[in-house]
């Protein structure tokens, strides 16, 4: 089950989101917080902003809704990776993102 589930269970009673909701970093395992419970509660206002490098299953499909998702920063799986060419790209992406607003 997801970390998520419990929360987003007992806010769809229509309690209100947060004033100031939290950021959520996931660099744990990819069935930790699931897609789908992650993109409501972005969409609900649950959540300011999601990040993750891991999801079930890997890599996050191509059809995803978080890789465009304006309040979602979505990176690849690299904690381990000790080359900065290997991680550029993924870099660029997001320092681009994060300049054009994308990431409060």
């Amino acid at each position: 089950g997801s970390v998520l589930s419990a929360a987003a269970a007992s806010r769809r009673d229509g309690a209100q989101p947060p004033t100031k909701p939290p950021v959520l970093i996931n660099v744990g395992r990819g069935d930790v917080i699931g897609e789908s419970t992650a993109l409501e509660a972005l969409e609900r206002g649950w959540l300011g902003h999601f990040v993750s490098d891991v999801f079930a299953p890997e890599p996050l499909r191509a059809e995803s809704p978080l890789w465009a998702h304006p309040k979602a920063t979505v990176t690849s799986h690299n904690s381990a990776v000790t080359q900065p060419e290997d991680v550029a790209a993924a870099f660029a992406d997001n320092l681009e993102r994060f300049e054009r607003g994308g990431v409060e």
